[in-house]
């Protein structure tokens, strides 16, 4: 059985926008998926880590997390200024609450 190579597409975040319910698809992204696909077997894949990445507390210990609720519409205005500026949303709400504290 032969494949055409016409069947492929090659995709290169780099070179084509797309997203998944609004998250950019960077690598990034791409790299952190495989990494979660390809964890051992019973561990629990912990996709908002980056692998080998820095703690923001500095130090091996994991950054503390703060959960906020929003209304319906605000959450949609942040997932597209996250989207437009290629970021995770997370990231640009740190971005956001780190300006207002400074």
């Amino acid at each position: 059985m032969s494949i055409r190579e016409e069947q492929f597409f090659h995709f290169d975040p780099d070179e084509h926008e797309y997203t998944i319910d609004g998250v950019p698809i960077t690598n990034e992204l791409l790299e952190r998926a495989a990494a979660s696909a390809s964890a051992p077997a019973g561990r629990k894949p912990r996709p908002w880590l980056t692998p080998g990445g820095k703690s923001l507390s500095g130090g091996s210990t994991h950054s503390p997390r703060i959960q906020v609720v929003l209304s319906e519409e605000t959450a949609g205005k942040v997932r597209e200024a996250a989207a437009a500026e290629h970021i995770s949303v997370s990231k640009w709400l740190r971005r956001m609450v780190e300006k207002q504290v400074a």
